[in-house]
């Protein structure tokens, strides 16, 4: 015969299910609250500071206006293409540089570079920008770069976000930086994921190196390593040598591989790394590039550079190979600086023909020199300096037109500089 329990005895063994489920509710909420703690604390760019509102300045110091003024003069160069690959919430376009000397090769290496997911993180932008002029150098390097390689640019990914003035969300109040998979794909993110399926699984030149730039309020410069767990053990090997010969461009620059490791429990899916692992694995080195967000940031030239000259070694293009001799100039030449218009920043390329004393200066619209960038003596080569509009006083110089001098023992040459601040 069949056993029964008792009502009171059924009641308690009741009781006692609802304070198990109750028990284990809560140890699985405290579960739940640790990881999301261990999220925030553990976030790649770092947590938000307090002030940061007080110490921002309007369009965290560069906007959508400064973008499309820069792309004008972007523009200009004939080894760039300039296109919208998307709009964002409100209608703005997030542009495109494509920048190459063949952008319809179906051999050349292929990199994609994005910046500026998080509006705050400015300094994103800045090491790009220094990217971009990097690459349109008249340098050998960028000569020999833009032979054998596509660069495709984005500078600004949230323009909607910098515009409002958020610190990492678009429009909707989202960071599109973990959105990558939500069931409705924000259109910034719609965009982007497009272009990357455009750009790698129809071509025979799929993206190699894929990069998204970012700044860390820990105020170092590292690259967010993907463990083992979440990836494999030889995407890891790969990741190593890439950070690690970054880093050998730019010794004391950036923090060693080691230094932020995610992923440690699996493979998330909300990143654009994630996107990238799950669909391509080792076939691409999808990382996060964090600089420095504060006070203490700069460098953006040495810190491209670097970053420039480790993707080439990591997709095979040895620039060591290439024959200086063969690019030493025939004759003294100032080359028009870039850009122009400029703010803050502006590059000045010059060729040397032979050893010498060499000195470069700026003078005021009526001919007075203003700021003194170069006096000393140099070797012959193609040559290259960078002036951030300040006077020999340390002082920040107005708007306006400005010259720039070259003069060396036998040879004097000038051209038209505009500074808009």
């Amino acid at each position: 015969m069949p056993k029964f329990i008792p009502i009171d005895r059924k009641l308690i063994a009741h009781k006692m299910l609802i304070q198990k489920h109750i028990y284990y509710s809560f140890l699985y909420s405290l579960f739940l609250t640790n990881i999301f703690s261990q999220s925030i604390s553990e976030h790649k760019c770092g947590q938000l500071p307090d002030d940061l509102q007080i110490n921002r300045t309007l369009n965290w110091g560069y906007g959508y206006d400064d973008l499309l003024s820069d792309l004008n003069i972007w523009a200009q160069s004939p080894y760039v293409i300039v296109d919208s690959i998307g709009a964002t919430v409100e209608n703005r376009a997030i542009w495109e540089l494509t920048i190459s000397d063949n952008p319809s090769s179906s051999t050349y290496k292929r990199v994609y570079i994005h910046a500026r997911t998080h509006p705050g993180e400015e300094e994103s932008f800045w090491v790009t920008d220094e990217i971009i002029n990097f690459l349109l150098s008249d340098t050998p390097d960028a000569a020999y770069i833009r032979s054998h390689c596509i660069f495709h640019i984005v500078p600004m990914y949230n323009p909607d976000g910098v515009e409002l003035e958020y610190p990492r969300e678009n429009a909707n109040g989202i960071d599109i930086e973990s959105g990558w998979d939500d069931a409705v794909l924000q259109p910034e993110v719609a965009a982007l994921q497009n272009r990357f399926i455009d750009l790698s699984f129809v071509i025979q030149n799929p993206i190699e190196v894929a990069l998204n730039m970012h700044s860390a309020y820990t105020c170092k410069r590292y690259f967010v390593y993907h463990h083992e767990v979440g990836t494999s053990e030889n995407f890891t090997v790969l990741e190593q040598d890439f950070i690690s010969g970054v880093q050998a461009y730019y010794p004391g620059g950036f923090e060693d591989w080691d230094y932020f490791v995610s992923w440690a429990g699996g493979t998330p899916d909300q990143y654009p790394e994630s996107w990238w692992w799950l669909n391509y694995g080792e076939n691409v080195m999808a990382l996060t590039y964090e600089d420095m967000n504060c006070d203490q940031a700069g460098n953006y030239n040495l810190t491209a550079n670097a970053i420039v000259r480790g993707v080439c070694d990591y997709i095979g293009l040895n620039l060591s190979e290439i024959e200086t001799e063969t690019f030493l100039p025939e004759r003294y030449v100032l080359h028009q600086n870039y850009p122009n218009p400029f703010n803050p920043s502006t590059r000045i390329d010059y060729d040397l023909p032979q050893d010498g004393f060499v000195k470069i200066s700026v003078l005021d619209i009526i001919g007075r020199e203003v700021s003194t960038i170069l006096d000393t003596e140099q070797t012959s080569g193609l040559k290259s300096i960078t002036w951030s509009g300040i006077d020999d006083r340390g002082k920040m110089l107005p708007s306006g037109v400005y010259i720039c001098l070259l003069r060396t023992n036998d040879h004097v040459s000038t051209r038209k500089m505009i500074l808009l601040r």
